[in-house]
């Protein structure tokens, strides 16, 4: 029943002062409509860029999981506990409609149109239970609903399996999450013979999607907009290909993998960034910009990132516990020097500069005015998509602990999308850690690209990063950057030169006006000491030792 923010916890890092901002319920907090969403809905700039896309089975575009289940699940519980969810998160009761003129537009269902979600039955293998999911997984309606569809599979050996698949337009990878916890609390609740209560609503895709409308007009994004331009108008986003005339159709879709055992992902984790200060993702870009510049053999690498989109932009919307497709989708010019230390420091600098983490650039490219709408789908795009979702240790209970509520399963969740979709790029890499471990999955064309050009790179990659993060791991590799003293107004030369060790500076400040002053007078007449300050008072019985 106390509320804070993430933002307020690492503010305030005690618990004193923590408490000093802390509400109990509602008490001056946001005051956020419990009730059902209603009406028509925005579509945000990742929905739009999805709609903008030639996909011929739109309704088949999926995120899923396949789960197994630490103890046997109970069907009737788990149909009420989903309802519960449907009802609970509002997006997951939108519909898509593209009108006669082919304009897509969003719009809430009514709670009382309850659809069954979850399907039952029985596999004798995993053939029949990745055909099952696939069969689920094009059962969604992007018009009429369900936009999410539940499978429990009880398997020959007893055990069961439960797939659950959403449109990727109402859900991403925080919203999963969010999800699982919730489904856990509700169906947890019902075998307790407990009425499901969740956690209060957080604003909605409808709140979030008109405020970014209003932002997208205003004159610090139209500021923006020449950031965008600059760092984008002469990139070169061409990539060498096997054929470059072969389709990126899903039917031709292939991958191959980089992966950092244990204890190379602890370092990344848990070592690496102290040195130059930086993100987990400025070392995995890194790594990668420098082997791509060597395979492209250019200055540049163009890469289009992707973030959460979930950025603190206004004081009256909290996204926290909101289901919904919030992704930003950006584009960057890294440039990866010959030295790896300074290659580090570029990259991070001007991964640094991107504003606000990039959701800008989707917001002016698809709610902003003509101008700039124009503008920004005039320059290059990039051919390269990367996207590091993060740690999912926490996400399941502990590892292969059987007694977990639901654990990720070894067998195929089926096909998310249709074999007709098209591939989002010529190369996407996903990485994420799970088991302790990095993994990154590298997508492709088969008709685009040999598999083993893809695997080259792959393993290129892998090396790359165990070479970047033994060097940062290494003891006195210290480096400092503009962006970490930025008050300072250093460039990265004047840093280079400071007498003071890079570890032994927390920060650097400007001098006020009047200390500028002292140091000008006590450096011009140097022994007056005339901004010496002392105070002299009579004392009696001092224990010295214990003044010092």
């Amino acid at each position: 029943g106390i509320g804070f923010t993430p933002k307020e916890l690492f503010q305030h890092q005690t618990v004193q002062g923590l408490a000093s901002v802390a509400k109990r319920g509602e008490e001056g907090g946001l005051r956020i409509d419990q009730g059902p969403v209603t009406g028509e809905a925005l579509l945000l700039p990742i929905h739009q860029s999805f709609f903008e896309e030639d996909i011929p089975q739109r309704h088949h575009w999926n995120q899923a999981l396949l789960l197994k289940p630490g103890r046997a699940l109970n069907a009737e519980y788990l149909e009420q506990a989903i309802q519960a969810l449907v009802v609970h998160h509002d997006a997951l009761r939108l519909s898509f409609i593209q009108d006669a003129n082919q304009v897509w537009t969003a719009h809430y269902r009514p709670v009382s149109e309850q659809q069954p979600i979850l399907w039952q039955s029985s596999v004798q293998n995993e053939a029949q239970l990745e055909a099952l999911c696939t069969e689920a997984q094009g059962s969604l309606n992007l018009q009429d609903g369900p936009l999410i569809r539940a499978v429990l599979a009880s398997l020959a050996d007893g055990s069961q399996r439960l797939l659950l698949a959403i449109h990727h337009l109402v859900v991403d990878g925080v919203s999963w999450r969010i999800l699982m916890e919730d489904l856990q609390t509700a169906y947890g609740q019902l075998t307790s013979a407990q009425a499901i209560k969740l956690p209060a609503k957080t604003s909605s895709t409808k709140a979030w999607a008109e405020h970014l409308q209003t932002y997208a007009n205003s004159e610090v994004l139209q500021q923006e907009l020449g950031y965008w331009k600059d760092q984008l108008a002469d990139a070169n986003a061409d990539l060498p290909c096997d054929n470059s005339a072969g389709s990126l159709q899903g039917l031709y879709a292939a991958s191959v993998h980089t992966h950092l055992d244990q204890a190379y992902t602890r370092q990344l984790l848990q070592q690496a960034p102290a040195a130059y200060r930086t993100q987990v993702n400025d070392l995995l870009l890194t790594a990668l910009a420098r082997v791509i510049a060597r395979w492209t053999q250019q200055d540049d690498v163009l890469i289009q990132l992707e973030g959460h989109g979930r950025e603190d932009l206004f004081e009256d919307i909290d996204l926290s516990r909101t289901l919904g497709w919030f992704t930003s989708v950006f584009p960057v010019k890294l440039s990866p020097q010959a030295e790896l230390p300074t290659s580090i420091k570029t990259i991070k600098e001007q991964l640094r500069a991107v504003p606000n983490k990039g959701i800008g650039f989707g917001a002016l490219r698809y709610l902003g005015g003509e101008t700039a709408k124009r503008a920004l789908s005039d320059l290059p795009e990039p051919r390269i998509t990367f996207n590091y979702l993060g740690q999912f240790d926490g996400s399941f209970g502990e590892g292969e602990n059987t007694s977990a509520f639901l654990i990720p399963a070894v067998e195929s969740s089926g096909a998310s999308q249709s074999a007709q979709t098209p591939l989002g790029n010529w190369l996407s890499i996903n990485g994420q850690v799970y088991g302790g471990e990095l993994r990154l999955d590298w997508s492709f064309s088969q008709e685009m690209y040999k598999e083993e050009t893809i695997q080259r790179l792959a393993q290129e990659y892998a090396e790359e990063l165990e070479a970047l993060i033994a060097h940062c791991a290494a003891k006195n590799t210290f480096g400092l950057t503009p962006s970490d003293v930025p008050l300072a107004g250093l460039s990265q030369p004047q840093l280079e030169v400071l007498p003071i060790p890079a570890q032994d500076i927390e920060d650097i400040y400007p001098l006020s006006p009047m200390q500028q002053g002292m140091l000008f007078h006590t450096l011009y007449a140097q022994g007056d000491g005339d901004y010496i300050n002392q105070m002299r008072v009579d004392v009696e019985g001092l224990d010295v030792e214990r003044f010092r």
